[in-house]
Order: C-alpha cells, then sequence, then structure tokens
C-alpha cells in the first residue's frame, strides 16, 4: 500500500496526495534507524514487529543502511530460549557526526556526538563576544569545528551542524539582533558557508535548544508542558507545549529576560527599564553579591560565576545571600507572568542558575504563590538543571544526531538540512 503525505496547495490549506514509492522509502529507512537508535541492539525479526513492516521490506532497508555505513551486523545473538539465532543489528558510532555549536554572550562551544550519541568531542572557549566580529569568531568556530570532525573516521560520515545563538533568528538563519552582544541583522549561514565549505547547518535560539536539552534527556523529560530559563548574561526563556517547541507566529517567543517587572527599575542597554534581565541576570547577581566573583583561570568553565556564588552562600557570606533574595524574587515575578499565562506543569531553571537552586527556591515560590491565580490548585514545579550552561550545546548536538537519523535516507542529505 502506498503512503500518502500532506501538501498545501495555493490557498495554504492542508490536502492530502499519495506519496512516491521513494519517499515512502526515506521514510521507512528513517523508521528503522530510529527504531534501533531508541531501542538498541535489534534483530530483523524484532524490528519487523515493532516498526510494523513486513520482514522482506526490512531486510531491503537494514542491507541499505549497512550499505550506507549506517548500521553494523554485529553476528549471530540468540533472542529468547528457542528457535535460531537471529542476526544483531546496532548503530554504527562511525556512520555519523552530530555537531552542537555554541554562541553565546560570553563564549563559544562545540560538542560532537557520534551516531550512537557518545561525545567525541567537547571544547569550550570563555570570551566576551560582545563587539567581536562576527567574521572572526565564525571563523574560531570552523577551526574547531575541523578539529572536531577529526575525531570521527567513518568513510561515508553522515555530519550535521546546528548552532545555538543568543537572539532573534530571521526564517532565513539570519542572526537578527542580539543585544547583549550588539550584533544585528548577521548572516550567519553565508558566513558559515565562507569558513565551513559545504558543511550543512541549521541555527535556533540558544534557550530553545537547552529546552530541548531538558526535554529529551534532562529534567523535563517526563514533562509534555514546562517553561525553560536560560541563565546567563541575558535570560532566554524555551517555552514546551505538547512536548514540541514553540517558536511564535515569527519564530520570536520566549523572549524571557525582555519582560518588564519593574517600570522604574535599571534601565537596560536596549532602552527597556526594569526588565527581568536587568535585575535578574548574572551581571546583575554579580554586581549585587559584592565582592564581584572574580575572573577564572579556567576558561573552560561556563557556569564559574554560578559555582563561585554558591559557595560563598554556603560559607553564610551575607552579601551573596542577599543578592542571591533579590534575584530570587524578581525571577519569581516574571515566572509568575509567564505560569498565568501558559499554565506550566513546571519551571526549568538552568545556565548559571542551575548551581543556586538551595537558594532562589524559596524566593521564586513566595512569588509564585503570590503571583499565580491558579497556584492553590495547580501548584507548578520549579525545577533546577543538572546540564549547566551546556544545555544549549547538548541540545543543538542532539538536534542534530536526530536530523541525520530522520534523514539518512535522503541522498541529497546536505540540501535537506
Amino acid at each position: 500500500m502506498r503512503g500518502r503525505r500532506r501538501m498545501r496547495n495555493s490557498n495554504g490549506e492542508t490536502q492530502t496526495q499519495p506519496a512516491d514509492q521513494k519517499t515512502v522509502r526515506r521514510h521507512n529507512l528513517g523508521l528503522v534507524l530510529n527504531n534501533i537508535a531508541k531501542g538498541g541492539r535489534r534483530s530483523r525479526a524484532r524490528i519487523s514487529d515493532e516498526t510494523g513492516l513486513n520482514p522482506s521490506t526490512v531486510s531491503s532497508l537494514i542491507a541499505d543502511l549497512i550499505e550506507r555505513g549506517l548500521l553494523l551486523d554485529v553476528g549471530a545473538e540468540q533472542y529468547g530460549s528457542v528457535g535460531r539465532p537471529g542476526r544483531a543489528l546496532e548503530l554504527n558510532p562511525d556512520g555519523g557526526a552530530a555537531l552542537g555549536i555554541e554562541i553565546s554572550d560570553d563564549g563559544i562551544g562545540v560538542l560532537a556526538l557520534d551516531l550512537a550519541g557518545t561525545p567525541r568531542y567537547r571544547t569550550y572557549f570563555s570570551q566576551s563576544n560582545k563587539g567581536l566580529r562576527p567574521e572572526d569568531v565564525m571563523r574560531q568556530l570552523a577551526e574547531m569545528t575541523r578539529e572536531a570532525l577529526t575525531y570521527f573516521k567513518g568513510k561515508n560520515l553522515k555530519t550535521a551542524c546546528t548552532m545555538a545563538l543568543p537572539g532573534l533568528i530571521g526564517a532565513s538563519g539570519e542572526l537578527l539582533e542580539a543585544p547583549n552582544i550588539e550584533w544585528h541583522q548577521v548572516p550567519i549561514l553565508d558566513l558559515w558557508r565562507e569558513f565551513s565549505g559545504p558543511l550543512p547547518l541549521a541555527t535556533e535560539n540558544e534557550a530553545r535548544l537547552a529546552a530541548y536539552a531538558e526535554m529529551t534527556s534532562g529534567i523535563a523529560r517526563d514533562l509534555r508542558t514546562f517553561f525553560y530559563v536560560s541563565g546567563g548574561t541575558g535570560l532566554g526563556g524555551g517555552i514546551v507545549l505538547d512536548r514540541k517547541i514553540f517558536r511564535g507566529a515569527h519564530g520570536f517567543a520566549g523572549e524571557f529576560g525582555h519582560i518588564t517587572i519593574e517600570r522604574n527599575g535599571p534601565s537596560s542597554e536596549w532602552g527597556a527599564r526594569g526588565t527581568v534581565q536587568t535585575l535578574a541576570g548574572e551581571r546583575a547577581l554579580a554586581e549585587l553579591a559584592q565582592p564581584a566573583p572574580q575572573d577564572r583561570s579556567d576558561r573552560s568553565d561556563p557556569d564559574w560565576i554560578g559555582r563561585q556564588i554558591a559557595a560563598r552562600a554556603a560559607k553564610g557570606d551575607r552579601p551573596a545571600l542577599e543578592a542571591l533574595q533579590q534575584v530570587g524574587h524578581a525571577l519569581g515575578v516574571g515566572i509568575a507572568v509567564v505560569s498565568n499565562l501558559f499554565d506550566m506543569e513546571a519551571i526549568v531553571l538552568g545556565g548559571y542558575l542551575t548551581h543556586l537552586g538551595e537558594w532562589l527556591r524559596g524566593p521564586i515560590e513566595q512569588e509564585l504563590l503570590a503571583g499565580v491565580i491558579s497556584q492553590r490548585w495547580a501548584h507548578s514545579l520549579v525545577l533546577f538543571s543538572t546540564m549547566g550552561r551546556e544545555a544549549a550545546v547538548q541540545g543543538a548536538a542532539t538536534w542534530s544526531l536526530n536530523a541525520i537519523l530522520d534523514r539518512a535516507g535522503h541522498e541529497d542529505f546536505a540540501e535537506m538540512w
């Protein structure tokens, strides 16, 4: 039976049309590959049972995936107590390189996963990207990416890259506005092609990718609806509704840090006053917790401010404790706005906030109780990530990995990205 695919006509209405055999086969290749990726080593018979595909189709698809270098036949293995051993299949780790690339306000990083999801390469370099030329930063990332790919030896390597960016991203991948680093209308994809050649690249907001990481492998993996707060120089937000990332009508949803909560509060660099970011961002905490945290010698730790403030608070340092109370209440007011709008199961706080849950939870929950009308009947959980500032690059790498698994059946893989 031929499959069907959904199409939009000239009026924007969705129609269902028959899919050709090539489209159906591509879909089925992804189905088989994802079955093994999620379930581990499998026999052909088990794949057939779990996917609903007939055994001859499964055998043909597996032969194709082995030829493409994506699967390995690891030999006979007994499944159950009776019958002949089956041929076991597993992902070929060297069949794909899934790269997550990040530009944050205060650093750049690259994480590379193999097809089995195992990290092959991870690096982070702390630097203030404010005022740096985008060309220079993209050149740095291209060099780091080339180094990451030296850790892969596959002959037919499927490679995908996803870049986490700290701002508003246009439909064509352009970084429209990143106020914390003063980048405006940067043609990210054009610069990537200039420095990285044909490597396929997708771009996404860093907070949304961090939320994706939490949803797929983090503290929110059992939740359907939650709001993620990305704690850094800026305070980004990722909205997850029914296990889907919500981007809004124009792709700009989730700018949590720009919510105004105190009209007469301090002015931001872009002109707004009393925003959550100006009152509770990483820079605000550092200024409140005088003396400010000292710069570190280890430039591979993106969470250094959170760790230093936590260490001081644990010792009873009064300025640090008072700063955390003030920041916690500001966060709580902003989170209450989001909770009233979206009725979330939970709020997940990440980034530098990861290390400060012991001191932030109380004031945040006080503001939720005071400001969320439904809080008496539907209590939203306040959760703290365990990923720290690595969540965005982890989400980017996982996004790339899932793209490889879903699209590996396309001969024109790079063009499909």
